[in-house]
């Protein structure tokens, strides 16, 4: 989508009036919020993951069961993937910038992906990989590890390894 093109919002259409909202299938004004365990499949890092959202709350006609998926409702569902998983969230990861007192441009230059990537990640428009959620792990945890990615981001060359001659 080209930057100067406003985002689709992806509420429905006089959704910000209150409930009920009219259903789109059998024109009826019986969409309320309902509190559902969703079962989904997603596909997440090249794989299908089977799971259930528990106790999301979802608008739901209440007349022909057509559910609403919201911003608010596919947050909810990427939570519960998040959690199911056992994935940092973008509350956690957002909260360990915070604890190291480092902006999101140092940390995206020292784990070497673009800003707009980590921002992605952090306002909850994409969930990261496992191998970046682990990535992200290691960074939060250990001080060594930022020193010498710190290094490596100021001069990418200061710390390349050398493999020994071939045998």
């Amino acid at each position: 989508m080209p930057p100067d093109e406003p985002k689709r919002d992806k509420r429905p259409r006089n959704a910000e009036r209150p409930f009920p909202w009219r259903c789109r299938q059998c024109h009826q004004e019986t969409v309320v919020p309902t509190r559902i365990d969703y079962p989904t499949k997603v596909n997440y890092d090249g794989r299908l993951v089977s799971f259930v959202a528990k106790g999301i709350e979802i608008p739901i006609c209440q007349n022909c069961g057509d559910k609403r998926f919201t911003l608010e409702v596919d947050d909810q569902i990427n939570a519960a993937l998040c959690a199911h998983l056992g994935l940092l969230t973008p509350e956690q990861i957002r909260a360990e910038i915070d604890r190291l007192g480092l902006s999101q441009k140092h940390v995206a230059e020292r784990l070497g992906i673009a800003e707009a990537t980590l921002s992605r990640w952090v306002n909850k428009q994409v969930i990261q990989s496992r191998a970046m959620d682990n990535y992200l792990r290691v960074f939060f945890q250990f001080p060594e590890v930022r020193t010498a990615l710190a290094a490596v981001s100021i001069d990418p060359g200061a710390s390349a390894m050398t493999m020994p001659d071939a045998i």
